[in-house]
């Protein structure tokens, strides 16, 4: 059973989360599960852990530093041990689902024995393991895992030492990284369809904002939107930089000639709306959205377009005009659009 166990969790390792911080902290309480050859009183004796994990910004391994700690082990032949663990894994955390995020993490540690006795000896180890986070508020999220050790041995029955440990407690998240501000938001003017809907629930990598390419961006000539109909929104091809709400230099053209545009029909009303894929949370792509969408009409307002002709909206992930479960797809969401009101 533990040998399937540890297959498994191999396995799911293949899966492809972005963490919004730097760092977290997990006291945890649990059981740890002996090998029954090893010589203690009782197979199954609780233990202490702590976590202290690290989130980089750009990869989806964090390594983890893991402390687990059991006293007063006691021995069948009399005697007691104080049993300590000292781990660095690498962990790799799913696409959140709604508010579970599962993960999975491998790594190598240092198993030691206050009291060697029973061929307990101070020895390396390796492990893997697997868990979840349920978000009880931003920062705080409850924290269940089961860890998986084999240490190499020459004194019991076979040729390795194995523990299994379940653990639950809490993690602490702390240390909003910056670049990941810019990420997720929401609509609210629509309820969304069944294909919106379908779309939102697909298990998303993560988050990767990519400037958006397309082969029908705006023409050369300053007329290109006497035919815009009222009411109805075109694509503005807008890109951006990677991770940021500064519109990239190529295009500034497409900003310049709608500045023309719109300064050449004083009477005319545009809206410009932002738009994210659907990675993320929808109140943070709501704020995504708007903050290009004002960036854009910041823009405008600098290449001499009356403030009052222009309105910004976040529509954050709604509206999806390609498949979110592709990067092409969530390239294309990514979008700002203008539509002319009055």
């Amino acid at each position: 059973m533990k040998k399937s166990l540890l297959l498994s969790t191999l396995l799911l390792a293949s899966l492809a989360f972005a963490n919004d911080y730097m760092y977290e902290i997990s006291p945890l309480v649990g059981v740890n599960a002996a090998e029954g050859n090893l010589g203690f009183k009782n197979n199954a004796y609780l233990t202490g852990a702590l976590e202290f994990q690290m989130n980089p910004k750009e990869t989806t391994v964090s390594p983890e530093l893991s402390l687990f700690y059991a006293p007063n082990v006691d021995y069948s032949k009399g005697g007691t041990t104080d049993v300590m663990r000292v781990m660095l894994n690498g962990v790799h955390a799913f696409h959140k689902l709604q508010t579970i995020t599962p993960f999975v993490k491998a790594g190598v540690g240092m198993e030691f024995f206050t009291t060697n006795k029973a061929g307990n000896e101070d020895r390396p180890f390796v492990d893997a393991g697997l868990g979840l986070k349920a978000d009880l508020t931003k920062q705080l999220a409850l924290k269940l895992e089961t860890v998986y050790m084999l240490k190499h041995g020459f004194t019991h029955a076979g040729s390795a030492d194995s523990n299994l440990a379940t653990l639950v407690g809490f993690t602490y998240a702390f240390d909003a990284k910056s670049s990941t501000k810019f990420s997720k938001e929401i609509y609210e003017e629509k309820a969304p369809s069944n294909t919106e809907q379908t779309a939102k629930k697909r298990v998303i990598p993560p988050v990767e904002i990519i400037p958006v390419v397309s082969s029908d961006v705006m023409g050369a000539e300053s007329n290109q939107f006497e035919n815009l109909k009222k009411e109805k929104a075109i694509n503005l091809h807008i890109q951006f930089q990677y991770k940021s709400t500064s519109v990239d230099n190529r295009s500034l053209e497409t900003i310049n000639k709608y500045a023309a545009f719109l300064k050449g029909h004083p009477s005319q009303h545009a809206q410009i709306i932002g738009y994210t894929d659907s990675v993320g949370s929808a109140k943070y792509n709501k704020k995504l959205s708007k903050k290009r969408a004002d960036a854009v009409v910041k823009l405008l307002i600098e290449h001499g377009v009356d403030p009052s002709q222009l309105t910004a909206i976040g529509m954050g992930e709604e509206n999806p005009i390609a498949d979110n479960a592709t990067k092409s797809g969530r390239a294309k969401n990514r979008r700002i659009e203008t539509k002319l009101i009055k």
